[in-house]
């Protein structure tokens, strides 16, 4: 056989397996995107995998090709979520910045990240009360989480620069007041009457008004 043919055969083959490699990732990340949107409309128990497959434009076989179960699909949908939420909080709390930067920038980061994804705080929110084990096991679980901003606060404390609190309040007080404006928008406007560039203005005024109140409630 002429080297040239084999040369010729061995990348016919290579670029039908770069363009079938390229067709499933397309296909798994239709199905993904088609499921986000499902589930977070939906939730767990109320999503249909013909409804997912429907919307990503396959068959349901070919959905569960890919995802055999519901389950397996919710969990690489949920995970996905999580990767957008939680490593941002962790790598600034976990982070050797001074107390006060650490909150500004966790509220910075947050609103802007919550802005880009309005629909997903009730959607967590509700999976986390049917399923808290599967959040623990997604970030891992126990105090040792939040260790070294615990220790941040207390050395705070023993300096005389804040007020003595634990650090599951801390972030308690923080995160909710971050979520609530988001998960109660629709409430909150018809309540107050804002239109929605007025409570555009009023998310962003609370990147800085969040920081403000927590630290002025942990000063002496």
């Amino acid at each position: 056989m002429h080297p040239n043919y084999s040369l010729k055969i061995l990348t016919i083959w290579l670029n039908n397996r770069i363009i079938a490699a390229m067709s499933d990732q397309s296909t798994e990340e239709k199905i993904k995107d088609a499921a986000h949107e499902v589930f977070v409309q939906k939730g767990m128990a109320g999503a249909r995998m013909q409804e997912i497959a429907d919307k990503a434009g396959i068959n349901k076989a070919l959905l569960h090709y890919y995802y055999r179960s519901k389950e397996l699909l919710f969990n690489a949908v949920f995970e996905t979520i999580l990767s957008k939420f939680v490593p941002k909080l962790f790598e600034v709390v976990n982070s050797d910045l001074p107390l006060e930067v650490k909150v500004y920038q966790v509220a910075e980061k947050y609103t802007k990240l919550l802005k880009k994804h309005r629909d997903l705080p009730i959607f967590i929110l509700n999976e986390l009360q049917r399923h808290p084990d599967r959040f623990a096991s997604k970030i891992g679980a126990g105090r040792n989480i939040f260790a070294g901003l615990e220790r941040q606060l207390e050395e705070e404390y023993q300096k005389g620069n804040i007020r003595q609190i634990s650090v599951e309040m801390f972030m308690m007080n923080t995160i909710s007041m971050l979520v609530f404006p988001f998960a109660a928008q629709p409430m909150f406007q018809l309540v107050t009457e804002m239109d929605q560039k007025k409570y555009e203005d009023f998310l962003e005024e609370r990147k800085t008004e969040v920081p403000k109140f927590i630290m002025n409630a942990l000063k002496l």
